[in-house]
């Protein structure tokens, strides 16, 4: 085992140079003791997945349940994933209330919304209480449009919060305002959440994994799943042991795609990232302070923040497909694609074209259509229960997410239990290859809308209509892929 710990730490911290910064780049950041299932197991619930999903789910179960039996297994360290890799948003789902209300309709939107403000406080306490340093601040997140075609949605739903007596939720910012906070001379118009910040998140997963195991949950990492039987109880297999369990919970992120029933719910993409040299007297001048993120308005939206040590973090979701719900190289690095963000970087905040970029990273997430996750289960027990759907906002969701997997876990009949997030897969995309073709041609006329409207023209009819397809969903029965080991 201590090969695999070593490895972790040359990865991540030793002499080659991490690319992920939250992970190479602070010296706090560390893999703890890393230890490998090599025994069979039983359990009341085993968690496949250590990342924000996993732990917020076994930390919940033992806050709910103190005497369940929990057993968590990950493929590779604590927050190896998306949960240490992303731009470290933290907020609820204020900027998404229209869509909770269009799709959920008004009361169950509004308890989803207070929901996600909950999950907020718990981050917060947590945090607190469990002495985890993490870097989490509560300034407000700034959304800007940089063009006049941004503006709408920009603003769109602090003029709902507005319409439903919710005042608290944002500030709407005007030109000069949103230019002054953003650092964007390109700015027209703003939004800002009142109850948002930003946090270091490989630091929050460590801190969680912490806690997990001081709570009594017994935690496998360098160990994953090969197989799964979907029996009663069922059994999770893997190289070395296998974990028989009443309730399985699984929390892997976009390596769902690959779970036959899953494979149609969601895109695989990448968000890749980068990091500069650090420089106060820069972000100064960009207007930004700690715990205050930023984001644009663009469908694959741009990302950043100021972190603590003075650096600018900044980031953009989309790039190259994973065909059939695969995992591929390019997810995690693609210097195209780097390069990209980077223009873009110069482009929308002209301070930083002085600054060095010192670390560059990426890595695949799961994107639904709508961009809401969900919480289903799986197999004629129902035994198996996953989260899925983040789409690239999950610091905080995850903390929902989980907490409703512990209470479908345990058989509670409570409110999470109850949730309007807990359901079948809510749509199907086409199967493949009709699916990456679709996708290609919906993402590149995305592209080429947004690049002429931040130029002031108007897209051609067939990049408008093609734009529209994002939603379009397919009947389930529709299929022309196999079913593999997971079954």
């Amino acid at each position: 085992m201590a090969d695999q710990s070593s490895k972790a730490k040359a990865w991540h911290g030793g002499a080659a140079r991490a690319a992920v910064y939250w992970q190479g780049g602070d010296p706090r950041w560390q893999t703890g003791d890393i230890v490998p299932l090599t025994t069979t197991e039983r359990a009341d619930v085993c968690i496949v997945g250590g990342g924000f999903t996993g732990l917020w789910t076994a930390l919940s179960i033992k806050r709910l349940a103190p005497g369940t039996d929990v057993v968590l297994v990950e493929r590779e360290y604590c927050g190896a994933g998306a949960s240490g890799r992303n731009g470290g948003w933290v907020n609820g789902w204020d900027d998404i209330l229209p869509k909770l209300i269009s799709r959920f309709g008004r009361d169950a939107g509004m308890w989803l919304l207070d929901a996600s403000r909950r999950s907020l406080d718990d981050i917060r306490d947590t945090v607190r209480d469990g002495a985890i340093d993490c870097d989490l601040s509560f300034e407000g997140g700034l959304n800007v449009a940089l063009s006049p075609a941004q503006v709408d949605g920009i603003l769109e739903a602090a003029l709902v919060a507005r319409e439903l007596g919710r005042d608290d939720l944002f500030r709407i910012l005007d030109k000069d305002e949103a230019v002054a906070m953003s650092g964007s001379p390109a700015a027209e118009a703003g939004a800002l959440i009142l109850r948002a910040g930003s946090v270091q998140p490989a630091l929050l997963a460590q801190g969680l994994r912490r806690l997990v195991v001081a709570a009594g949950v017994r935690v496998y990492e360098a160990t994953p799943m090969v197989g799964l039987q979907r029996t009663l109880p069922a059994v999770v297999k893997t190289p070395s042991g296998s974990v028989t369990a009443d309730q399985f919970i699984l929390a892997s992120g976009a390596r769902l795609a690959r779970v036959p029933e899953l494979r149609r719910t969601v895109f695989i993409i990448p968000s890749h990232v980068v990091a500069t040299a650090s420089s106060a007297d820069a972000l100064d001048r960009l207007g930004w302070v700690c715990g205050r993120p930023f984001a644009d308005g663009r469908t694959a939206v741009h990302y950043a923040q100021r972190t603590t040590d003075d650096r600018l973090v900044f980031g953009r979701g989309g790039g190259r497909l994973g065909y059939g719900g695969h995992v591929i190289p390019a997810h995690y690095h693609d210097a195209r694609e780097s390069e990209s963000i980077v223009a873009d970087m110069h482009a929308m905040l002209p301070a930083t074209r002085d600054l060095a970029v010192e670390w560059r990273w990426g890595g695949p997430l799961e994107r639904t259509q709508h961009g809401i996750p969900w919480v289903g289960a799986l197999g004629k027990y129902r035994n198996v229960h996953y989260g899925l759907g983040y789409s690239g906002n999950g610091v905080s969701a995850s903390n929902l997410i989980g907490r409703t997997l512990a209470a479908l876990a345990l058989g509670l009949e409570d409110d999470y239990a109850q949730s309007p997030l807990v359901s079948e897969p809510p749509t199907y995309l086409p199967p493949e290859p009709i699916r990456s073709a679709g996708a290609r041609a919906v993402r590149s006329a995305i592209e080429r809308c947004e690049v002429m409207e931040d130029e002031g023209r108007k897209p051609d009819p067939v990049s408008r209509a093609l734009r529209r397809c994002l939603s379009i969903s397919m009947p389930k029965g529709v299929t022309l892929w196999r079913r593999d080991e997971m079954d």
